[in-house]
């Protein structure tokens, strides 16, 4: 009975220290010393032979979507962090349905969320296996890019983001960025030990009505109330206009018709109220629609 008590708590000191010791992981980072910066990583992979299976698990100290050959991967929003989080998560996501040859590009739209982990900003392992059996897997290394993103990510008084829609490139995360912009990664490697994320969805979407409005803003009310985002479809705006909708600052590109709405920032608490601004004026006749998205 001693022995087998013995046995017991070796085996549980055993995996606690695993645990404790976590996985060496190779990060790469950006050599950008803003802070606020969202950033997009990138990497095309080139492999011998089309996968039967292919999975990605990444690690970072922001908020990602991870992309392969221009299709997010990403199921959940916000991935992998809750809000008030404060240690490492990871996102696992299934990249075999967007790799049709042997061919992928990973791209990567990164948010800056945890504190005090600068050079974590992206550990990711692309794996799986061959259709003749063999393994492979692929992890983040010096053969990485990265360029800014046009939008920043603010934490005072509460989250949120700043978009600047004008500056947004068309098929960035295929083969939209020109080779002069793409910038080396910084590497190093670490020891840690990595929560998976648990996913949060956009569970429900609500249609809003108007229910006032004024030369510079306009009101609109979600029938239930909701924490989330809020998302503004706008047409004829002039290239340039910047307008605000529940925190978010959104700069207009001018397109027929464009979406505001955050990306990696949730509203800090539950509303029925969404209101747009525009110092230089905004009309209702701008609006194509304003829905409320509850996330949980």
């Amino acid at each position: 009975m001693i022995r087998l008590l013995l046995i017991v708590f070796l085996t549980v000191m055993n995996v606690t220290t695993a645990r404790s010791a976590g996985w060496i992981r190779q990060w790469v980072c950006a050599d950008d010393s803003c802070r606020e910066s969202q950033l997009w990583f990138l990497r095309t992979i080139c492999l011998p032979h089309k996968p039967s299976e292919a999975f990605i698990n990444a690690t970072s100290n922001g908020r990602i979507t991870i992309y392969v050959n221009g299709y997010n991967t990403t199921t959940d929003v916000l991935a992998p962090y809750h809000s008030g989080e404060e240690t490492l998560h990871c996102v696992t996501c299934n990249a075999l349905p967007f790799i049709a040859n042997d061919t992928c590009i990973i791209a990567v739209w990164y948010s800056p969320f945890l504190k005090g982990q600068d050079q974590k900003q992206l550990s990711l392992t692309l794996y799986g296996k061959y259709t003749n059996g063999e393994s492979f897997a692929f992890s983040t290394d010096n053969n990485w890019s990265w360029t800014l993103a046009p939008a920043t990510t603010l934490h005072s008084p509460y989250e949120t983001e700043s978009i600047n829609s004008r500056a947004m490139i068309a098929n960035w995360n295929i083969d939209g960025l020109p080779m002069p912009r793409l910038l080396p990664v910084k590497t190093t490697t670490s020891t840690d030990f990595v929560s998976e994320y648990r996913p949060q969805h956009i569970r429900k979407t609500y249609t809003c009505r108007l229910a006032d409005s004024s030369p510079t803003s306009l009101t609109y009310l979600s029938p239930f109330a909701f924490r989330g985002w809020a998302r503004v479809t706008l047409r004829g705006m002039k290239p340039g206009t910047q307008i605000t909708v529940n925190g978010l600052y959104y700069t207009c590109s001018g397109q027929m018709d464009e979406q505001a709405c955050r990306r990696f920032t949730i509203s800090p608490f539950k509303t029925t109220t969404i209101k747009i601004t525009s110092p230089s004026g905004i009309k209702e006749s701008n609006v194509m629609s304003v829905e409320a998205m509850d996330i949980w």
